[in-house]
């Protein structure tokens, strides 16, 4: 009898779960378009014939540009061909011919409709009808079968989800019509210059008054961000449809803590509001149930993770008058379950494994399941602390009481807010397979629940900003932005509530680089610590403003511990300046940003700018930038972007004869000059540093600047050479003085290793060697020796590192390539590369390939910098594929295995060919 109540209980509680239903499929219209009034548009007889298809989340440009209505923003020029939400900026810039709207009213200033039809299932009659919108931008009507549910004054804001109940609307068992108005933001601004068309001109600005609302303020147009026309407006993520009982569940929170300051026990706290949502008085059992997740699933494979846990269950019963909400606690002090000895820890990417335990929480009406809520969460404890060197202080973040040495950078969201599952989690393996530990994101305020979920499975640790940069700043105009403060910090609210179960988030952040008036200073640090007391909380990351002057206020709050201020700023620099700026300690110990341009391959290149191929202007003293390559990030204000990295090309490689030679050299400076950043960080490690972040990881759309890897997906060569300068055990010459340095940011002594460094001239002769065994303690670095800066050297020579362990594996090797005397590396674009003898064999493993490549150079030439590709069966170059390795240099007599992994969704079903690139 038990198993058959069991049974049943199990099927009520599947069949709720199955109940919550994504509505992806809609069409729409502008509402100039239609003269109908809502109610009859929300009428399931209603006929949308010539609406436009729609799949959600998207915003209305983006299913527009899928319908082919316009065309593709992010390639060319392409944004031109698009008319702005503001007239004038048309007006300015002729665009008001591209308007495909017959009324010719701007396409962008009336609301849009979205509208779908939906079966809801049978088995939602008797119960609480739920509707959920993740996020619109920016404001909403929502209807449904003909009745208003909800109209565009409670439906605002861009950075929250709005759960309505529709059950009185709603007709469980039929077709239903949900159609939702969706206004434009409410200062959308003009774009000013909002172009950015001149090589080394001047940046396209910003429209202004977007940042006045709540809502993404790089849809205005950025330095790194083109003026997205629509400005998102739309429905960016998700719609569901969920059925309860009466009894409902919310704001889950798991809180987990280390007692006894060691790793040997954990103790689980959890918190859920339960609310009856009935008129009558309801009694109810809540129930709660904790696994380790033992298998982890990301898209093309699974990771099975080691480890026993009997499952805890805990449950109690509770009490609701009509209408009443609750807190229910479940801590150890009443159910000693949840202290767990010997826990599954969650570690950052590098020190250890990302385990993650599974909660299910379900109230129950007597047998029936009246809600449900499942997540994952990790086991860890977050603190920080403060390190001092003379006048300066860097944060220092640990995880259950490690020392984190942080390393990593910001990112950005497709400037169409275009995102699928996969592409999420390639983003967020590309950043975890190249030693990332620490990201944010000044542009991601809400995003969907994946991309957490991918940072907590790679072990991504994020900060979580609030408030976008430059939105406010002290002593200006713009100083009381937002201007709705309240919605600001409901915005604020709903974050917390929605992700603060993600053991990935470390840091909740007021706002990057400026901050907000004390107003709603005050406001949002109550909020913060009302909803979450165990992570740490900064009003900033900068302070570069009279802060006595203008915001007194946040001397609490000092030192904040992290900055960007100063320089290094975002263009290209020698790889000395980077550990000179280090040595110099100011403003250096927690550097939070800073970077550099970053042209993306060849191959990916061609896809955005047409002209890639064109060389009529090859004696062009900037050939071959031209409009296209500006408004794609080759623009520069007193030096401080693209001029500089530019003339490095340039001087070292001489002029391009082609487009490709131009992005093949290019690959040097980034590889350079990325390594330089992090290596800059390494060489100094706790005594100055603890933590660095570039700007930026990737790029919002195709671009030619900040990136280590592309819109496309594609690495470029400050990828692979960033990845080498992060990994956790790491050789390296540290680029002032030639020191030798032994990083060991992991938490194992390293004994008996061996150190071997050589200079070797360009005719493959060894010039000087050092070959040295140390020992190196656990969390910190060692300088070894000095290579001798001058020498019997050729005029382009090598620095040839390894670290290899007693048994002679090799732990990490490095290679520098340097000029004697003139400033040049022409030799490099001139020499004739050997053919390297190739073995390849491709396997297959869940829904990947996997190529093992072994690279032989059999001849008595260098083989330097070779770039290494995965075709399709169309002869077409594969991304994103996850190399070991690339950019490969072999001596004479060397090999080397990598091996790269290619999701078959990308591949095909044919196996990929392996490429070396000429």
């Amino acid at each position: 009898m038990r198993c058959i109540i069991f049974t049943l209980l199990l099927c009520n509680a599947l069949l709720l779960k199955a109940q919550s239903l994504e509505l992806e499929h809609w069409k729409i219209i502008n509402s100039s378009e239609v003269t109908d009034n809502d109610a009859d548009v929300s009428s399931l007889s209603y006929s949308t014939a010539n609406w436009y298809r729609a799949t959600v989340p998207t915003t209305v440009l983006n299913a527009l540009v899928k319908e082919k209505v316009y065309p593709d923003p992010r390639v060319g020029l392409n944004n031109y061909q698009i008319p702005d939400v503001s007239d004038e900026f048309n007006e300015k810039m002729g665009l008001a011919k591209y308007n495909y709207l017959k009324s010719n009213r701007n396409p962008w200033q009336a609301p849009y409709w979205y509208r779908t039809e939906r079966l809801i299932p049978a088995s939602y009659k008797g119960k609480k009808v739920w509707l959920t919108l993740y996020g619109i931008n920016y404001r909403a009507d929502v209807w449904v079968n003909g009745h208003l549910v909800a109209d565009k004054k409670e439906i605002v804001g861009m950075f929250r989800r709005f759960k309505l109940d529709i059950t009185s609307y709603a007709k469980p068992g039929s077709t239903n019509c949900i159609a939702i108005k969706i206004y434009q933001v409410d200062h959308p601004g003009v774009p000013t210059p909002g172009t950015q068309l001149k090589v080394f001109g001047p940046v396209r600005g910003h429209s202004y008054d977007i940042f006045k609302d709540e809502t993404l303020k790089m849809s205005g147009g950025w330095d790194c961000a083109p003026v997205v026309r629509d400005r998102n407006m739309g429905i960016y993520q998700k719609v569901t449809l969920d059925a309860t009982e009466e009894v409902i569940l919310q704001n889950p929170f798991v809180v987990t803590t280390l007692p006894q300051k060691s790793t040997s026990l954990a103790d689980v706290n959890i918190r859920v509001e339960v609310k009856n949502t009935s008129d009558k008085k309801i009694s109810a059992r809540l129930d709660a149930l904790i696994t380790l997740v033992n298998e982890v699933k990301f898209p093309t494979y699974t990771k099975y993770m080691e480890g026993t846990l009997r499952p805890i269950r805990i449950a109690q019963n509770i009490m609701l008058n009509a209408g009443e909400k609750k807190t229910i606690e479940f801590s150890s002090k009443d159910f000693p379950s949840l202290l767990i000895k010997n826990p599954y820890l969650w570690y950052p990417n590098g020190y250890g494994k990302q385990y993650l335990h599974h909660m299910k929480l379900s109230v129950k009406l007597g047998n029936r399941v009246s809600d449900a809520k499942e997540f994952d969460f990790g086991i860890r404890e977050v603190s920080t602390s403060l390190n001092r060197v003379g006048d300066e202080y860097g944060r220092v973040y640990y995880i259950n009481g490690k020392r984190i040495f942080c390393k990593g950078g910001w990112i950005q969201p497709d400037m169409m807010l275009e995102e699928s599952k996969k592409r999420i989690y390639d983003e967020a393996r590309l950043m975890a397979e190249a030693n990332i530990n620490l990201i944010s994101s000044e542009d991601m305020p809400s995003p969907s629940e994946t991309w957490f979920e991918s940072f907590d499975k790679y072990g991504l640790m994020w900060w979580h900003v609030f408030y976008q940069c430059f939105r406010m700043m002290p002593g200006t105009e713009t100083a009381n932005n937002p201007l709705d403060h309240d919605l600001a910090v409901n915005c604020v609210e709903d974050m917390m509530l929605r992700y603060r179960n993600h053991p990935s988030i470390v840091t909740w952040i007021g706002a990057v680089e400026v901050l907000m008036n004390e107003n709603l200073y005050r406001k949002t640090k109550d909020k913060v610590n009302s909803l979450d007391a165990t992570r740490l909380y900064l009003s900033t990351t900068s302070h570069h403003w009279d802060v006595e002057g203008l915001t007194p206020y946040l001397k609490e709050e000092m030192p904040t511990g992290t900055t960007d201020d100063g320089g290094p700023d975002y263009n290209w620099a020698p790889s000395r300046y980077f550990f000179d700026k280090v040595q110099e300690v100011h403003l250096q110990m927690f550097r939070n940003e800073l970077g550099m341009p970053s042209i993306p391959m060849y191959n990916s290149l061609k896809k955005f700018i047409p002209t890639a191929e064109d060389t009529t202007h090859v004696n062009s003293p900037i050939f071959p930038l031209d409009s296209i390559w500006a408004e794609h990030g080759a623009w520069d204000v007193s030096n401080y972007c693209y001029r500089s990295y530019d003339n490095a090309i340039r001087t070292l490689f001489g002029d391009p004869k082609n487009t490709k030679q131009y992005a093949d050299n290019a690959q040097y400076i980034n590889a350079d000059g990325y390594r330089a950043m992090f290596e800059a960080a390494n060489h100094r490690m706790w005594d100055i540093t603890s933590g660095v972040m570039i700007w930026k990881l990737n790029s919002c759309w195709p671009d030619v600047c900040w990136q280590i890897y592309d819109w496309y997906l594609n690495p470029n060569a400050a990828y692979y050479f960033s990845k080498k300068a992060m990994e956790p055990v790491h050789i390296q010459l540290n680029a002032n003085d030639f020191s030798i340095s032994l990083i060991n940011a992991s938490h194992e002594t390293l004994e008996n290793v061996t150190v071997t460094a050589k200079v070797i001239n360009n005719d493959m002769k060894v010039a000087w060697e050092h070959s040295q065994q140390v020992t190196v303690s656990k969390d910190c670095y060692k300088e070894i020796t000095k290579v001798p800066q001058c020498g019997k050297y050729s005029y382009n020579y090598f620095v040839k590192l390894e670290l290899r362990d007693k048994e002679g594996k090799l732990l990490s090797d490095n290679l520098y390539w340097f000029y004697s005397q003139h400033m040049d590396f022409f030799w490099f674009t001139s020499m004739e590369k050997p053919k390297l003898k190739e073995e390849v064999s491709v396997t297959k493993e869940e829904d990947e390939y996997v190529v093992s490549v072994c690279l032989k150079n059999e001849s008595s030439g260098l083989s330097h910098f070779n770039h290494l590709t995965l075709q399709n069966a169309r002869g077409q170059e594969i991304s994103p594929v996850f190399w070991s390795d690339n950019f490969i240099t072999l001596f004479p007599g060397e090999k080397k295995v990598v091996t790269a992994r290619v999701a078959v969704s990308d591949a095909g079903e044919v196996a990929p060919t392996f490429v070396l690139s000429k």
